[in-house]
């Protein structure tokens, strides 16, 4: 995959730029249960979605992202109609952000633990540098980041709140598949809290619960597309993340490949391809 940065002087080079919506999210994973955390509170979550300037994070990485306002995407057939549609809205999250408690006189402050490279991160540390200035700039929100190597990152999603591998920090910035059901239950379900699963946010909405088993349950398709939509509407509306943006898998191919298709999936046919 081309580093979005490059992608002028590949384009020069004579190269094709191939991208295509598909199912990868890059949040904050929010450190809810631990002990005084800032992000416990719904109102904290919701007012920090709103805080988030994506288009800006887009044009940074050349459009090879989309915003994300969910694990899914508003095209996608399981969206939903949550209550709240994540614009940047400044405004509203600061509004939020104060019926919390936290104020110009008594501002958000918490840590991140970030990556510097690592499998779909795109560009980690200029994206997450952004989002340390957007939320600063537009909200008076100051973030402080951990950087560790990717496998770090990741063990550290397998850890309790309060773990001291956690290095105090109230998120985690990993990127993950946003497929289907069994993935969703994977990172959501109130079964699956750390560290005896991905939960790592040891997140429960029993509207949510509620909705997977219905899932695991029906036989007719109308009732699991229902409880797939109520599911994904309490992901955005008791949000466990900080939605930012959903890659675009941008991959760098000469122009004597034909022929390829950039599947919304992460599987690809290669029988389709031949070079002239």
């Amino acid at each position: 995959m081309p580093p979005p940065d490059g992608i002028p002087s590949i384009k020069a080079a004579g190269f094709n730029i191939v991208t295509n919506s598909y199912p990868h999210v890059w949040p904050w994973l929010l450190n809810m249960a631990a002990t005084n955390s800032p992000v416990k509170d719904i109102k904290v979550r919701q007012g920090l979605n709103y805080c988030v300037d994506r288009a800006g994070l887009v044009s940074l990485l050349n459009n090879t992202a989309e915003p994300s306002v969910g694990w899914l995407k508003p095209t996608d057939a399981g969206f939903g109609k949550p209550v709240n549609r994540y614009t940047f809205d400044p405004a509203k999250g600061k509004a939020l952000l104060a019926e919390a408690g936290y104020t110009p006189a008594k501002p958000l402050s918490f840590k991140v633990m970030i990556s510097t490279s690592g499998s779909g991160q795109m560009l980690p540390l200029a994206m997450n540098e952004f989002l340390q200035e957007n939320l600063k700039k537009d909200c008076g929100v100051s973030i402080e980041f951990d950087v560790v190597e990717w496998q770090v990152l990741l063990n550290a999603a397998r850890q309790t709140p309060d773990s001291p591998a956690l290095h105090g920090t109230m998120a985690l910035n990993v990127s993950s598949p946003s497929s289907d059901v069994g993935v969703m239950a994977r990172y959501f379900s109130s079964a699956n809290f750390s560290p005896n699963g991905f939960n790592f946010e040891q997140w429960k909405d029993d509207a949510f619960d509620a909705a997977l088993t219905t899932l695991a349950e029906a036989t007719d398709e109308a009732t699991m597309e229902a409880a797939y939509r109520t599911a994904h509407e309490r992901l955005v509306d008791n949000p466990p993340w900080l939605f930012i943006v959903h890659d675009l898998n941008p991959r760098a191919m000469s122009k004597k490949i034909k022929g390829f298709v950039s599947a919304q999936s992460w599987f690809l046919d290669l029988t389709l391809v031949s070079m002239e």
